[in-house]
């Protein structure tokens, strides 16, 4: 079953049956089982290869990027006293590589190897702004699980994204976790977007001037970043589906 997922890309169960000729609840109890292990993940249903069944290379690549993400996400996360994310894009999802959190709790369920669809929060848009178009069309076109009354829809998901790519950055307000606000901006390596970084906490934090200041912080710590990944030390830190 997971070769033949690595093999043919995402499916759903019912595909996996038919590619397997076994019962549909065969199927059924086989991806539950792998799924609790983290060999797949599931989004909005479809499933795909999990962290656990990666490469070397790829593993090699997650930590590479981490370990040069982490003075600019330690220095964002003292500035704004905020949880601080870095995630980046694995086919039509968002893979969360770290997480710093902040001194206080909070309800944010995005942690350290979970994946959310592209279509919802802050990380998630500006990965899919900056993804292939054939990647946002799938998305949208696809099955979009509302989280929340304020999960975008496709109509507006249609607005979001050229909003971010003009403004250079994205600004979610409770459209995964309740009350909670992101802020998101892409990290570039000669042009291709690598990664996202961001800042996420309660809208009771995350508002007026602190919000534009996050904003700004957010920003300039992700224009800190590019230059690291486009230097020798940078280069094999995780690499996009483009394969250039």
């Amino acid at each position: 079953m997971l070769t033949k997922v690595t093999q043919l890309g995402p499916m759903r169960v019912d595909e996996i049956a038919v590619a397997l000729d076994m019962p549909k609840s065969t199927a059924y109890r086989y991806v539950k089982m792998f799924k609790d292990a983290n060999f797949l993940y599931e989004i909005d249903g479809v499933y795909s290869a999990g962290l656990m069944i990666s490469s070397r290379d790829e593993q090699s690549e997650k930590q590479h990027i981490v370990e040069m993400a982490a003075p600019a996400m330690k220095e964002l996360r003292e500035l704004t006293d905020e949880t601080v994310i870095l995630t980046v894009r694995v086919q039509a999802a968002a893979l969360c590589l770290e997480r710093l959190p902040a001194g206080r709790t909070n309800m944010l369920s995005f942690y350290r190897g979970s994946v959310r669809p592209l279509y919802a929060g802050a990380s998630a848009t500006a990965l899919l702004a900056y993804a292939p178009a054939d990647v946002i069309e799938s998305v949208r076109k696809g099955t979009m699980r509302r989280f929340t009354g304020l999960t975008p829809s496709p109509e507006r998901l249609g607005q979001i994204l050229p909003a971010i790519r003009s403004n250079g950055y994205a600004v979610s307000e409770g459209e995964v976790d309740p009350f909670m606000v992101g802020v998101a901006a892409p990290v570039f390596r000669h042009g291709h977007c690598i990664c996202v970084l961001s800042v996420a906490g309660k809208q009771s934090s995350l508002q007026g001037q602190k919000l534009d200041d996050v904003v700004q912080q957010v920003r300039g710590a992700a224009d800190k970043l590019g230059p690291a990944l486009e230097s020798d030390a940078g280069s094999g830190a995780w690499m996009t589906e483009e394969g250039w």
